[in-house]
């Protein structure tokens, strides 16, 4: 038999078998490639409340409002929070955008908190599902106090989004309506603004001059 015979009859054969390979039962497929989350916190940031640090994420994990917890059962299924929580001293939690900012426990010192929070946000962390975004609110603010109580609070909600909080999510805090009762516009703190010196003077200050300048002089504000 010539050699080139030979040749392409081991090439058939080679062939014949691994056909046979692939139709039997037992063969088994190749497993798929897992690979862990690319999400990691890559830098931490000082906030004006000296119990308050921002880790701030490689990517947007919120892609709006927020989430913030003042405890473990305030978590209801987030394991990021619950997991945080474990940590001796972390007193709130709060996700925005592309960070989680946490508040400890003034007694308890940074040191080695810090990084326990930081290896504990890189396992723990996700992308928030999305939900219904709201729509932006753009209310005639001409005559302020003819608008029903409804526009009233939406019209708060538009200054907030356009003139303080993306200043108070640079450090990482957040703020919220809980109403407004003649003219007194009653707001909550979250993240690093709940427990800053300045959330009850300057910051304060700087919201109500914002509320008084684009809808009515007489408005005040008043935290919770």
């Amino acid at each position: 038999m010539k050699l080139s015979e030979i040749l392409a009859a081991r090439d058939k054969a080679k062939e014949k078998t691994t056909q046979q390979n692939l139709s039997s039962p037992t063969a088994v497929a190749p497993r798929p490639v897992t690979t862990k989350s690319a999400l990691k916190v890559i830098r931490t940031r000082e906030t004006p409340n000296d119990d308050a640090l921002q880790y701030v994420l490689n990517a947007q994990i919120l892609d709006h409002g927020n989430k913030s917890y003042a405890s473990k059962s305030d978590c209801d299924g987030d394991p990021l929070g619950k997991a945080l929580f474990e940590r001796r001293g972390v007193k709130n939690v709060y996700v925005m955008e592309n960070f989680v900012t946490v508040t400890k426990d003034p007694d308890v010192d940074w040191n080695p908190l810090k990084d326990q929070i930081w290896k504990t946000i890189d396992k723990n962390v996700t992308i928030y599902q999305a939900g219904d975004k709201a729509a932006q609110a753009n209310i005639d603010v001409t005559n302020f106090p003819a608008l029903s109580q409804e526009d009233k609070l939406k019209a708060i909600e538009m200054v907030l989004d356009r003139s303080i909080r993306s200043n108070l999510a640079r450090d990482g805090g957040g703020v919220e309506v809980k109403g407004l009762e003649d003219n007194v516009v009653r707001i909550e703190y979250h993240g690093a603004c709940g427990s800053c010196a300045t959330s009850t003077s300057g910051t304060l200050q700087f919201i109500q001059t914002q509320l008084k300048q684009q809808l009515h002089s007489d408005l005040k504000v008043k935290p919770v």
